[in-house]
């Protein structure tokens, strides 16, 4: 039968413990949340990317495993290079 684990209970080990819970809540705290409109921006934003990388992939197994140019990259994205960038 397996043994459970041992946990240390003594006073300075959760109060080491409690004390980094406490720092990380606060650090959290400063950081600004994304707005509605932000996280919604932010979404579309991976979907494109992931679209591209899928985009990328196809081409890439096309051509027998050479990755396409920026440009092939672009024109099958349907966008221009210096927006793919």
């Amino acid at each position: 039968m397996p043994s459970l684990p041992v946990f240390n209970s003594d006073s300075a080990s959760m109060a080491a413990g409690s004390d980094l819970v406490r720092s990380y809540l606060r650090d959290i705290g400063r950081v600004p949340l994304l707005s509605h409109e932000q996280e919604i921006t932010l979404g579309r934003q991976v979907q494109e990317l992931m679209a591209i990388e899928e985009i990328e992939l196809e081409l890439t197994m096309r051509a027998g495993g050479s990755k396409p140019s920026e440009a092939e990259l672009a024109a099958a994205a349907g966008l221009t290079p210096a927006v793919l960038k």
